[in-house]
């Protein structure tokens, strides 16, 4: 078992890594949780500024409004920000969805989440 590896929680639970190209125009939902009684653990983000806009900002966020990272300034081409929970991640809340907030449109950019859903409550079990 590679219990310290970001892989082991990816491979063991569902994996709801994924990227986006061309990001930065609207709030964006990256990954649905599955349904009541799941959570999203997200491990780590790459967030990469590839057209600049002044005095804007990206994070990340759940869909109950929790700040997971930033908020990051878009104001250089270039800028990237590598927020790292470790191999565990940090929990959404239950049942949210992890989403990519944009405080407005002007900047673009690429961003890739390494992340991974479980069953964190008996609800899920008997929810249809």
């Amino acid at each position: 078992m590679r219990g310290g590896d970001y892989g082991w929680y990816t491979g063991t639970y569902e994996d709801v890594s994924g990227n986006l190209t061309g990001v930065g125009g609207a709030d964006v939902t990256l990954k649905t949780a599955r349904k009541a009684g799941f959570s999203i653990f997200l491990q780590r983000a790459h967030i990469q500024i590839t057209g600049a806009s002044a005095g804007k900002t990206w994070q990340l966020t759940d869909s109950a409004g929790v700040q997971l990272t930033g908020p990051f300034p878009t104001d250089t081409d270039g800028s990237h920000y590598d927020p790292d929970f470790g191999p565990e991640g940090v929990q959404l809340t239950e049942g949210a969805n992890l989403v990519f907030d944009v405080s407005a449109g002007g900047a673009t950019g690429v961003i890739s989440w390494e992340a991974y859903q479980k069953q964190t409550s008996t609800l899920a079990a008997s929810a249809t």
